[in-house]
């Protein structure tokens, strides 16, 4: 009986990590109000209206090798400001709020100055993103694909495979058509 329980619960909690996934598809990506490494201030989706966007997201800072995997092969084909516009955004909680500048200062050293305007920190509550952006676990990087009019047109999450980057150059393509 716990072994068929166990596996009940198992497959619950997978079916909803799929459903939640599915269920963001074509909605309107959640208002991100952030800074970026060059001091303006920027809202996602408002300020990147009109145009195809792929933001990457991370909760931890130790995603950001993950977030590389995906950036490697995403700006050398399609550019920072180009056809597609592209951010990173480190999602800090309140508690870190303090601590900005310093955090802040740290990211400038160590990010190249060309991706300044295009990384955006968000300090503030992150309970309401985990559910609106599907989070499954804060380890990862998570990559959304918006439309021009901000919905989500898809999402990848982990380190990036070839098979998910075709996948990726594809829907770019496809909404820039």
């Amino acid at each position: 009986m716990k072994k068929t329980l166990t596996a009940l619960m198992i497959i619950i909690l997978f079916s909803n990590a799929i459903y939640a996934s599915d269920n963001l598809l074509n909605k309107k990506f959640p208002n991100i109000i952030g800074t970026s490494l060059s001091g303006n201030d920027v809202t996602f989706p408002d300020d990147i209206s009109g145009r195809v966007a792929v933001l990457s997201i991370a909760f931890k800072q130790r995603a950001q090798l993950c977030i590389n995997t995906w950036a490697d092969e995403l700006l050398p084909k399609y550019g920072i400001d180009k056809n597609v516009q592209y951010y990173e955004i480190p999602m800090l909680g309140v508690q870190w709020t303090m601590a900005r500048n310093w955090i802040d200062g740290g990211m400038q050293s160590g990010v190249p100055k060309p991706l300044h305007d295009f990384t955006v920190t968000y300090y503030g509550s992150l309970k309401k993103y985990y559910k609106s952006l599907a989070i499954n676990s804060k380890k990862n990087c998570y990559i959304y694909v918006l439309d021009q009019d901000g919905i989500i047109k898809g999402k990848f999450e982990g380190f990036s495979t070839p098979e998910q980057m075709n996948e990726l150059f594809t829907l770019i393509d496809s909404l820039n058509e």
